[in-house]
């Protein structure tokens, strides 16, 4: 077995290490979640400590799910992909580790800052506005780091992986930089530089669109870098995966519309909204089905190969996602769950975002974990993913019935009181299905802790190169 060279090396360390903070960042994350839940079943259990409390300890969960979990993965997977054997300048590896650096400290100090009750109000961008520019200088770094190492690359020919890497970056930096757009009062605190319904119409429109970019962009460039290694052989149909890519291009920027079908935005731009969320139906199913057409030729392996197990529950997730995405698009449907506590499916931040980051953290950080741990943590998080999915949809479909019940004047028949115990029972299959995820998480933790503890054997340039590009060395197109 070959040594990697010194800037090889320091890149697999920077990988090994985002793929450190996803696991704990996704763990943690999900113990909230379970704890969060269970207090909303048992309001008795919470503390009164304003740090612990629900409104505060939810974000930080979804932080820390989003961009600790997802982030982290992402990041790793991006880095691994233009991960070449020539030597990396200082320069390069100095940035790379300061990306990895600066992500920890935004986790960390985020989390921090929103349980104290610093948080600049901004869906998806609630870190105080210094944390929010340090993000925004990592999002910068990276896509520079992807450009520079890519041109230094042993081939020109840029992967669908790739281009759905440089659209999910590029969607990211816009995203990320509408939704933090404010005016420095203080160190923690800020100013939002609109105001108004103008701040209001932004922060809706947006904050559905930065995970929308990232769930439909980055995971999907995971999904089919992870395919590519798993299959050896190329994509089911190359041209379907570049149409799907450039129609989702131009469609996702319209994805945010379907938050605002309640709102008093003109009835001509919520129509708008409408077609642009029906006509993400073609590519958002296109890209799943492309996928299970190239896992096709080795079905079986489903049931023995857990990495292709998860990658194939990723897809299907991915296509229940698209399918949710495209109904709540439509106008009458929204209006139904729009009051509705359960009106967001975990099928695309579990099913997508969560199994495709476990994916490429088996790949990436565990190589060496027995196919016992990585079968019992697919079945687990599998399972509590559909436990969520039935869980979200029937206290969207009973709560959202309830709401629109009225009598001849228009009064409500149903009490407050009965719109919340009627999710009770699903509540229990979220705590049921989030109790699992979380175990599985932390049986990946625990190996983690363990593996850590013996020799690092760090993997020659080769071995990773003949992951990513075996296609390249066939003469074929690679994922």
């Amino acid at each position: 077995m070959g040594t990697a060279p010194d800037g090889a090396g320091a890149s697999h360390e920077v990988i090994r290490q985002f793929g450190t903070t996803a696991i704990l960042s996704g763990a943690v994350s999900l113990l909230l979640a379970v704890w969060l839940t269970a207090v909303q079943l048992w309001p008795t259990l919470a503390p009164p400590i304003a740090w612990l409390s629900h409104g505060r300890l939810a974000i930080v969960q979804q932080h820390l799910l989003l961009f600790g979990l997802g982030g982290s993965a992402l990041i790793a997977s991006l880095y691994s992909l233009v991960n070449h054997d020539t030597q990396a300048r200082p320069g390069q590896r100095r940035l790379q580790r300061f990306t990895l650096q600066a992500w920890q400290t935004i986790l960390v100090l985020g989390s921090i800052s929103i349980a104290a009750g610093f948080a600049s109000g901004h869906g998806q961008s609630e870190y105080p506005w210094p944390l929010n520019l340090l993000m925004l200088a990592v999002w910068i770094a990276v896509a520079w780091l992807f450009h520079v190492n890519w041109k230094a690359g042993p081939t020109a020919r840029l992967p669908v992986a790739g281009w759905c890497f440089i659209g999910c970056l590029v969607m990211i930096l816009m995203q990320h930089t509408l939704l933090s757009l404010a005016v420095p009062l203080g160190p923690l605190t800020s100013l939002p530089m609109f105001s108004g319904s103008l701040d209001a119409l932004l922060q809706s429109w947006q904050k559905g669109m930065l995970p929308g970019g990232m769930l439909a962009l980055g995971f999907i460039a995971m999904a089919y870098q992870a395919l590519s290694g798993l299959t050896r052989q190329p994509l089911h149909s190359h041209r379907l995966a570049i149409i799907s890519f450039w129609l989702l291009v131009l469609l996702l920027p319209w994805s945010g519309a379907v938050l605002l079908h309640a709102s008093a935005l003109p009835q001509w731009s919520q129509a708008l909204g409408m077609a642009m969320g029906l006509l993400l139906l073609a590519p958002g199913l296109a890209i799943p089905l492309n996928g299970l057409l190239t896992l096709k030729a080795d079905w079986p392996s489903l049931r023995h190969h857990p990495q292709t197990c998860l990658l194939g529950a990723a897809l299907l997730f991915l296509a229940i996602s698209v399918m949710e995405h495209v109904a709540l698009s439509i106008a009458p449907l929204n209006d139904m769950t729009f009051s509705a506590a359960g009106s967001l499916s975990p099928a695309g931040t579990l099913g997508v975002i969560g199994l495709v980051s476990v994916l490429m953290l088996y790949r990436l950080r565990l190589p060496e974990a027995p196919s016992a741990l990585i079968m019992t943590h697919a079945w687990l998080a599998i399972a509590g993913t559909l436990l969520c999915i039935a869980a979200s949809w029937t206290t969207t479909l009973l709560q959202g019935s309830l709401w629109h019940a009225v009598d001849a004047e228009g009064q409500p028949l149903h009490s407050l009181a009965d719109v919340l115990a009627v999710a009770r029972p699903p509540m229990l299959m979220t705590l049921a299905g989030l109790s699992c995820w979380a175990l599985g998480l932390l049986l990946m933790a625990a190996y983690l802790l363990r593996a850590s503890r013996r020799p690092i054997t760090r993997p020659s340039t080769q071995r990773a190169h003949h992951h990513i590009g075996h296609s390249h060395a066939r003469g074929r197109t690679p994922a």
